[in-house]
C-alpha cells in the first residue's frame, strides 16, 4: 500500500477537493490519504467519509496560529502511514492519474530507497505555463494535461552537486520506502521549513545515487498561488538550504567519490587531515611529492580535493588551480580554505608565498577576470565562497579564512551543470 502524507492548513481550503481528486483518479485504488489538520485547516465530510481518507490534529494544534515547523508535520503524517511507501502531496497540488503507479513500479527495484520525478507548474486559475530558466540548468518540454498545455521541469539525477541547494534537490513527486524513511530518521521536526531538502540529503549520503532514483516522468502538478509556501516562506527556506549546504555537503560529496569509484585527496593534509583521505605533502604523507611540480595523478581521477591552508604555500597558483582541474573527474569538487589578505593571517606566516582573498576564485570562476590569467586551462563553477573567522582565537587574532568550494567544469558535467557557469 502506498500512503499519501498530507499536512492541511485553512489556506489550502479552495483547493483541497482538486487533490483529493487527483487522487481517487489514480490507477492504482491500494492508497491511503494521511493528512494533518493545522492552523484551522478541515477536510469536508465527503472526502473524510472516504475510508482511504486519515484524518488527524496534533494535540498542541492552535487553529488561529501559524504551524511554523512543517518537519513536525510532515514526520507526524509519516508516523500514522500503514503503508510501503511514503509520498508527499501538498494540499493544494495535483498527481497525474499514473502517479502511484510510477512510483509503485519504481519501487520494485529493492535497491531503490526514494524516487522523485518532473513536475509541472501552473497559475492557479488560469493554468498558465511556468518554468524556471536554462540560465541555471533547467530543461522543460511540453506536457498535456487534459486540454492545459504545461511545460515539464527535468530534474537531475541525484548528485550532490543537485542536491546542495533547495533551488535545484529533487522536487515533486518525492517518495520514500517506509523502511528507509525511518532508517535516516525521518523528516527533521526542528526545522521551520526547508525540513524536505534536508531529508534529501540525507537519504543521498545514506543510500547514494543508486538508491535514490529520477523517474524521468512529469508526475505532479504545482499549483501556483499567493500563499504558496515558498513564496511566504521564502527568507526562511533561503537560510534553511544554507544551513543543510553546511550541515550535509561535505557528506554528500564523500558518498559520491566513493560512489564514483575516485580518489580524495587531503593537500598539504600530513597534519589534521579528513579521515578517509589519501594526505599529499611533502613527507610523512600517503602520497610525498612538491605540488609545485606536476602533481602524481590521473586525468579525471579525483572525486574531491581538500586543500585547507596549502594554497598559499604554492609558489604558482595558476599551476595548482590547472592541476586540480586536470585531476578532477567532471564535476569534481576542489574545497579551498585559505587565510584572507583581509585580515593578518595572509602576510603572517612567513612561509606564505601566494595571497588569496574572496575576489581570487573571480579569476578560475569567471570569464571576465580568467582572461586576464591566458596560462589557466581550467573551468570551475563558483558553488560557495565565504569568509569567517573559523574560532575565537582567529577572530581575536584577525585571521580571516576564505572557504571556497568549486566544481569543475568538464566532461558529461559541462553538457548540464548545475546552476549558474560564469566560465
Amino acid at each position: 500500500m502506498l500512503s499519501i502524507i498530507t499536512p492541511v492548513h485553512s489556506k489550502a481550503a479552495p483547493f483541497l477537493r482538486d487533490t483529493y481528486e487527483s487522487l481517487k483518479a489514480q490507477t492504482v485504488s491500494d492508497w491511503e490519504w494521511v493528512t494533518v489538520l493545522n492552523s484551522g485547516g478541515a477536510i469536508p465530510d465527503d472526502i473524510a467519509s472516504d475510508a482511504r481518507v486519515k484524518v488527524f490534529a496534533l494535540d498542541d494544534d492552535d487553529p488561529t496560529g501559524e504551524h511554523n515547523r512543517i518537519g513536525r508535520l510532515k514526520g507526524f503524517a509519516c508516523s500514522k502511514a500503514e503503508g510501503e511507501i511514503l509520498v508527499e502531496l501538498d494540499a493544494d497540488d495535483l498527481l497525474v492519474p499514473t502517479a502511484l503507479e510510477e512510483i509503485a513500479l519504481a519501487f520494485s527495484d529493492p535497491t531503490v530507497a526514494m524516487v522523485y520525478s518532473n513536475s509541472a507548474d501552473f497559475k492557479d486559475g488560469t493554468w498558465e505555463a511556468s518554468t524556471y530558466s536554462e540560465y541555471y540548468g533547467w530543461r522543460s518540454r511540453p506536457f498535456f494535461h487534459g486540454q492545459h498545455e504545461l511545460k515539464e521541469t527535468i530534474a537531475w539525477p541525484a548528485s550532490p552537486q543537485m542536491m546542495r541547494y533547495v533551488f535545484w534537490a529533487p522536487n515533486h513527486v518525492r517518495a520514500w520506502r517506509a523502511g528507509a524513511y525511518r532508517t535516516v530518521g525521518g523528516h527533521d521536526e526542528s526545522i521551520k521549513t526547508g525540513d524536505d531538502h534536508d531529508l534529501c540529503c540525507r537519504f543521498y549520503i545514506a543510500y547514494g545515487a543508486q538508491g535514490v532514483k529520477h523517474i524521468d516522468k512529469c508526475l505532479y502538478l504545482y499549483r501556483l498561488h499567493d500563499s504558496n509556501s515558498c513564496v511566504v516562506n521564502n527568507a526562511d527556506v533561503q537560510e534553511q538550504t544554507k544551513q543543510n549546504y553546511l550541515k550535509h555537503s561535505r557528506a554528500m560529496i564523500v558518498r559520491w567519490a566513493k560512489d564514483q569509484g575516485t580518489a580524495m585527496l587531503d593537500l598539504g593534509g600530513r597534519l589534521n587531515a579528513w579521515e578517509g583521505f589519501t594526505t599529499v605533502d611533502l613527507m610523512d604523507a600517503d602520497v610525498v611529492t612538491d605540488l609545485n611540480d606536476r602533481w602524481p595523478f590521473e586525468d579525471n581521477s579525483v572525486g574531491v580535493i581538500r586543500a585547507s591552508h596549502i594554497m598559499e604555500h604554492l609558489k604558482d597558483p595558476v599551476h595548482a588551480m590547472n592541476e586540480a582541474f586536470r585531476v578532477l573527474a567532471p564535476g569534481g569538487w576542489l574545497l579551498i580554505e585559505v587565510p584572507s589578505t583581509d585580515g593578518r593571517g595572509a602576510f603572517q606566516d612567513p612561509t606564505h608565498v601566494s595571497f588569496w582573498n574572496e575576489n581570487s576564485i573571480w579569476y578560475y570562476t569567471k570569464k571576465e577576470f580568467a582572461r586576464f590569467i591566458p596560462k589557466f586551462e581550467g573551468r570551475f563553477q563558483n558553488s560557495r565562497t565565504v569568509t569567517y573567522f573559523p574560532s575565537d582565537f582567529e577572530r581575536e587574532h584577525n585571521i580571516p579564512v576564505v572557504q571556497a568550494d568549486l566544481i569543475a567544469v568538464k566532461g558529461d558535467y559541462s553538457l548540464r551543470p548545475v546552476g549558474e557557469v560564469l566560465m
